[in-house]
């Protein structure tokens, strides 16, 4: 991923306002595995929703409202967990949250997240970087 912080904001920016996996009808997501996450300082509030066949992640959605890193690190996120299993999602996860704690992570596992990787820098930005994500990792793990 380029260091270039024009098409890091890019990226952000396209999947804040065209999240691919973010739904307005919950009934297209009848019988997935949900999972909801908010926030207590600042807008975002969002449920994700997993569908597992097989062990493996065959789709994943979300909705509710949230700010441009919420909202494109979810939509992100929940593109790159499709078709991976249940083990290598939350190896995916695991290694994003890491990066995000500021700690070792595998830069190649993360795709286009990695333009999340100052994130760390930016205390009042963690939670926003997460709360999504935390919502997708707990969904994928209900039994």
């Amino acid at each position: 991923m380029s260091n270039n912080l024009d098409l890091r904001r890019e990226i952000i920016l396209d999947h804040y306002e065209n999240p691919s996996a973010f739904i307005k009808n919950k009934s297209t997501v009848k019988g997935y595995k949900s999972a909801h996450k908010d926030s207590a300082s600042c807008i975002d509030d969002l449920t994700a929703y997993v569908n597992i066949k097989n062990n493996k992640v065959n789709d994943v959605k979300f909705s509710g409202i949230g700010c441009a890193i919420s909202t494109s690190s979810t939509d992100i996120m929940a593109n790159l967990l499709k078709n991976k299993t249940v083990k290598d999602a939350n190896k995916i996860i695991n290694n994003y949250l890491g990066m995000i704690d500021g700690k070792p992570y595998d830069k190649k596992l993360l795709k286009e997240l990695y333009v999340f990787e100052d994130l760390n820098k930016q205390l009042n930005r963690i939670n926003c970087g997460k709360v999504g994500i935390i919502a997708i990792e707990q969904a994928l793990n209900k039994k």
